[in-house]
């Protein structure tokens, strides 16, 4: 019966220590701020790459380095009225979640980086809400 039970102890324990692995164990899990920067727990994601009209600000973090990490801030949104140049940002309050952690290249570098980011709105949201739920990170490295 021990020995059953010190097994079962020690594969607990191998899995365990695979799903810290993945999480980041021995370094730091990234996210790409501004489509060319790496960074710990950022302040600031873009989440439109091309032309910059949506992003995250004011970002705080409730935990990093895990699987999945959550966050609040504000989701920026450019209304590209009359047009996208001369548009204003609305802003947005959202709690935030990275996920899917990959390794990947940003700014010249091979990191482990979250590559998906779910957005959800605590107060008022977008007239196209569904379309702003969930990007894609990107980087260019």
């Amino acid at each position: 019966m021990l020995k059953k039970v010190l097994i079962a102890l020690a594969a607990t324990a191998l899995v365990t220590l695979g799903a810290t692995a993945t999480a980041g164990a021995g370094g730091d899990i990234y996210a790409p701020k501004d489509c060319t920067k790496p960074k710990v727990e950022p302040k600031r994601i873009t989440l439109a790459c091309a032309d910059d009209n949506i992003l995250l600000k004011r970002l705080g973090w409730n935990e990093w380095n895990a699987d999945k990490v959550k966050g609040q801030g504000k989701l920026l949104v450019n209304d590209c009225d009359p047009n996208c140049a001369s548009g204003t940002f609305d802003k947005y309050a959202v709690k935030v979640t990275l996920l899917n952690i990959r390794t990947y290249t940003c700014g010249g570098q091979s990191l482990p980086m979250y590559r998906r980011a779910h957005v959800r709105f605590t107060d008022e949201a977008p007239p196209q809400q569904n379309q702003y739920r969930s990007f894609k990170l990107e980087c260019d490295s």
